[in-house]
């Protein structure tokens, strides 16, 4: 049995679990949970693309056919949630699916978009989203350290000498 303190884990139980902190454990629930999401997202895109019905897709994930409906309507209305981002990749580092190094490799070498006018002609418009939108967003929410994020920053937007 592992007992969790704030900023650190006991093993109580003398199993020889890895020791690991409460924040580190939410971290990787979050981001299975996220990855589990896009995971049906892109499931049910994939299964209505070869034809499947929405009941046999409800059936084969254990969903109810008015959920798969409201996935494809998503789906339709924002065909770009079904693209891997930034995001994606810091969640699969914390849901244990690839290693640190990996994460920090395909988040230099990313070719970022940032935000932008959705109106231009409209002073009070609203911004669109980027790529980059990501990165600080993860800092912010502890999923990447202040050394990634530095090292991120510096692959991305290199100084120029």
């Amino acid at each position: 049995m592992i007992q969790y303190k704030m900023n650190k884990c006991v093993d109580i139980g003398g199993k020889g679990q890895m020791l690991q902190t409460i924040q580190e454990e939410l971290a990787r629930v979050y981001a299975g949970r996220e990855l589990n999401r896009l995971e049906v997202l892109r499931a049910c895109a994939a299964a209505r693309s070869v034809g499947l019905k929405q009941a046999e897709i409800a059936r084969r994930l254990s969903i109810s056919q008015p959920e798969v409906h409201r996935i494809l309507r998503k789906i339709k209305s924002f065909p770009d949630l079904l693209d891997k981002t930034p995001r994606e990749v810091i969640l699969e580092f914390h849901a244990g699916r690839i290693e640190h190094e990996l994460m920090l490799k395909e988040l230099k070498a990313w070719n970022y978009t940032y935000s932008q006018d959705a109106e231009p002609a409209n002073p009070e418009g609203q911004l669109t989203g980027g790529t980059w939108d990501d990165i600080p967003d993860a800092f912010l929410r502890d999923l990447i350290t202040g050394e990634d994020y530095e090292a991120i920053v510096e692959a991305a937007h290199p100084t120029v000498d």
